[in-house]
C-alpha cells in the first residue's frame, strides 16, 4: 500500500527530474564531476586541478574551493586552453535518457557509503541546523525544505545516476570515496584516462597527490566560507550513530526507496527486510 511518504518521494523525484534543467542546459563541457555531498569532491577536484596546472603551466589554486581550473556549471574554468571540466551536485534531466543523440560530457559520479556520508554532513552542518540531534537529521525531510542535504536527497542522487550508469556505462564512471582512500593514485589515473587527459606521468600523479593531501588542503581554506571543509577532530564511530531506532529507520528507508546502491551492499539490508 502506498503511503504519504511514498507519494511525496515519488512526486518530488519526478519534479526534480523534469524541472531541474541545469545539467541539460550546461552540457557543453568535456567532463562533468557530479557528487553526492561529502563524497570527496574537493579532494578529486584539487587533485585534478593540480594535474592540469602541471600539464598546462598554470598557477596553483588560491584555496581549496578555487574554481579557476575545475569550474562549475555556471562558472566555467578560467583557462580556455585546458579540458573544460566542471563540478556540481546535480541530477540528470529526464530528457538525457530520451535524447542520446545530443552532445553530453562524460560524467564522473562520486559516491560514498551512505551512512558515512550522512554522518560527515551532519557533523559539518549541524550548526546550520540549530544543533538538532542526529536522529532528527537522519529522518530528514522528504520534501527537502529543512536540510541542505539528507537521506532523501542522497537516495534520489543514487537512484537517478544509477539509471544513467545502466543506460550509458561508456560515458558514466562511478568513483567511490573509499576507493580513493584505498588507492588515491590509481583512482586519479583512472579519472584522467576517463576524461582523456594525456601525458599524465607518475611524477605528475605523485605531485598532484602531495598538493591535494589532507594537510595541504587544510592549509588553504576558502576565506569566504565559515564551515570547515577538511575536518580533523575525532568523532564517534559511524556505527554508534546508527544503533537502535536509527539503524532500524535507515534499513527500512533504504529498503523501500533505494534502487541503486552502487555496490555498497545495501541490498543485504533490503533482503533482510523482505525475509
Amino acid at each position: 500500500m502506498m503511503t504519504k511518504t511514498d507519494l511525496i518521494f515519488a512526486l518530488y523525484t519526478l519534479n526534480r527530474r523534469w524541472t531541474n534543467g541545469s545539467l541539460l542546459m550546461h552540457r557543453n563541457f568535456d567532463g562533468h564531476i557530479v557528487s553526492m555531498q561529502q563524497s570527496g569532491s574537493h579532494w578529486i577536484k584539487n587533485q585534478l586541478a593540480s594535474v592540469l596546472a602541471q600539464l598546462y603551466n598554470l598557477p596553483p589554486l588560491a584555496h581549496i574551493q578555487d574554481d579557476s581550473i575545475i569550474g562549475h556549471t555556471k562558472s566555467p574554468p578560467k583557462y580556455k586552453n585546458i579540458p573544460q571540466i566542471v563540478h556540481s551536485h546535480g541530477y540528470p534531466h529526464g530528457f538525457t535518457l530520451m535524447l542520446p543523440f545530443l552532445h553530453y560530457p562524460k560524467y564522473l559520479v562520486l559516491v560514498r557509503d551512505l551512512k558515512e556520508s550522512l554522518v560527515s554532513h551532519y557533523e559539518r552542518f549541524k550548526g546550520d541546523y540549530g544543533n538538532c540531534d542526529f536522529a532528527t537529521y537522519l529522518r530528514g525531510d522528504v520534501r527537502q525544505k529543512t536540510f541542505h542535504s539528507d537521506i532523501w536527497s542522497r537516495m534520489r542522487f543514487m537512484n537517478e545516476w544509477g539509471r544513467m550508469l545502466e543506460k550509458y556505462p561508456q560515458s558514466v564512471m562511478p568513483l567511490k570515496y573509499e576507493d580513493m582512500k584505498a588507492d588515491a593514485g590509481g583512482s586519479l589515473r583512472r579519472v584522467c584516462q576517463f576524461f582523456s587527459i594525456q601525458n599524465v606521468t607518475d611524477a605528475v600523479i605523485d605531485s598532484a597527490l602531495a598538493e591535494a593531501s589532507r594537510d595541504r588542503m587544510a592549509e588553504k581554506p576558502n576565506p569566504e566560507v565559515t564551515t570547515i571543509v577538511v575536518r580533523k577532530e575525532p568523532r564517534m564511530d559511524v556505527a554508534a550513530y546508527f544503533n537502535g531506532e536509527n539503524g532500524a529507520f535507515f534499513d527500512a528507508t533504504t529498503a523501500r526507496y533505494l534502487r541503486h546502491d552502487f555496490g555498497y551492499d545495501l541490498r543485504g539490508a533490503q533482503r533482510k527486510m523482505a525475509a
